[in-house]
């Protein structure tokens, strides 16, 4: 009897002492507490974690008050590939960063997360750019990244060089001679000519690429194959050829010093979106924009104006995404809402870090207020910006597209010089083509010219 009567207090006690922590777990839960969850974000920069901390946790006090964020920067070069590592490892990358060159490996990981995944519908998403979503979106039609800012090109050009050495004024007329790619070369004759070579057309080839790239954007492929055409890789050869013998290009790269200078001498237009003219209180310390090159010289500041280039293109932008295996969709799925489909969130990040944002409505009503760009003598930089964007149509990138426009920039240099013929420098092209991708490509025909040496080595160029 004396042990019945143990057992049961003993019974007694257990089921009373969990009635108590029953109790005591059920107070936690009134109480509103909840365990911190840490998410993981990926970029290569920190702008993104910039705008994070300065626009979104502040007002997100609630949704962000038990969430910690490790921060992974990496550096551009390797940042791609580092990604799709980690999501083929499945490791959980809550939000990840890419801009508009990835996009064609991220949209087709199936380790990443679409939209809807994330709780954004359709309709959220309305009011983007079309170009932004056709580069977030994979083969099926299912939209993955969503862009925060729309970085459609133009050109930037020297107003005083425009007046003393080609005699325009008007933007409208300077428009013309760039609208097209006849009168563009035309134009760039005329500089030399006038200004005894002392002012080139652009800093270097490579900028002109942007331009024409983005029109060959899914050229490229058919049906899974790669059709690499002989009319698109001649027409670039072409303008470039026809650019050299003007005497168009200073021959420095990109965003090195020497460019910076060229900004201020020696150069009529620069290629550039908006993150390249921007400006803010930022950027008095910051020498990665024309903007604040311009600035610190004070040579070419409120010089420049703008123009459409010949054809219409992308530089740049920054396009959120997540993996498909995150523990924290609902968390992820606010923060991307905010940034590329909150109007009034983004017109907060227009006005505050003068960022071009990923909503024609927003920037069509900060177009209505006509903020002044220095840079541009006062022009209002939304209203050019807008009207780019509108015009930017193209078929979305394959992961080869990439690859394959190297192999033709590698011809570019010796057809420029004439060292090689258009028939010998696009059938180099193809033939690297056909070396590098064997399985989806067919060995091009032999060139009436001689054939060139085989090699497995691609040419210089």
């Amino acid at each position: 009897m004396k042990c019945k009567t143990l057992t049961r207090l003993s019974a007694f006690l257990m089921a009373l002492l969990m009635g108590l922590l029953s109790v005591v777990s059920c107070g936690k839960e009134n109480d509103g507490e909840k365990e911190t969850v840490t998410l993981t974000v990926m970029s290569w920069n920190d702008n993104f974690r910039h705008m994070m901390e300065t626009y979104f946790i502040p007002r997100h006090a609630g949704l962000m008050e038990h969430v910690e964020i490790r921060w992974i920067n990496d550096e551009i070069v390797g940042y791609r590939d580092n990604v799709l590592s980690r999501l083929n490892a499945g490791e959980q990358i809550d939000l990840f960063v890419g801009d508009h060159e990835m996009a064609p490996w991220f949209t087709g990981n199936p380790n990443v997360a679409s939209l809807r995944q994330l709780g954004i519908d359709e309709s959220e998403l309305t009011a983007q750019y079309h170009y932004t979503r056709v580069l977030g979106t994979d083969e099926n039609g299912v939209q993955k990244g969503s862009a925060m800012t729309a970085e459609p090109g133009v050109l930037l050009y020297r107003a005083d060089y425009a007046e003393q050495y080609l005699g325009i004024t008007h933007q409208e007329e300077m428009q013309e001679r760039l609208s097209s790619w006849e009168s563009f070369i035309a134009t760039a004759t005329t500089l030399k000519e006038n200004s005894g070579g002392k002012v080139k057309m652009l800093a270097n080839s490579a900028e002109l690429w942007h331009s024409v790239e983005t029109a060959m954007s899914g050229l490229w492929m058919t049906d899974g194959r790669l059709s690499v055409s002989d009319e698109t890789a001649a027409h670039w050869l072409d303008i470039v050829k026809q650019l050299t013998a003007a005497d168009a290009f200073l021959g420095v790269t990109s965003f090195d010093d020497n460019w910076y200078n060229a900004i201020d001498s020696g150069v009529f237009c620069f290629y550039s979106a908006p993150w390249l003219n921007k400006s803010s209180a930022a950027d008095s310390a910051d020498i990665t924009t024309i903007f604040s090159s311009a600035k610190r010289s004070g040579i070419s500041f409120g010089q420049f104006k703008t123009s459409a280039a010949p054809n219409g293109y992308v530089f740049g932008g920054d396009w959120l995404y997540s993996s498909a295996n995150s523990a924290h969709k609902d968390i992820v799925g606010e923060i991307i809402r905010a940034f590329t489909c909150d109007k009034e969130f983004m017109r907060l990040i227009a006005l505050g870090n003068m960022q071009y944002v990923n909503n024609a409505d927003v920037n069509a009503a900060l177009g209505e207020l006509k903020i002044a760009n220095p840079l541009l003598d006062g022009l209002d930089a939304f209203s050019v910006y807008q009207s780019a964007a509108k015009s930017l149509e193209f078929a979305p990138p394959s992961v080869y597209d990439a690859s394959v426009s190297k192999l033709l920039l590698n011809q570019t240099r010796a057809y420029a010089k004439g060292e090689s013929t258009l028939e010998e420098a696009v059938y180099r092209f193809r033939y690297n083509v056909w070396k590098k991708f064997p399985e989806i490509t067919d060995e091009p025909e032999k060139p009436v010219s001689e054939q060139p040496k085989e090699s497995s080595t691609q040419p210089n160029g």
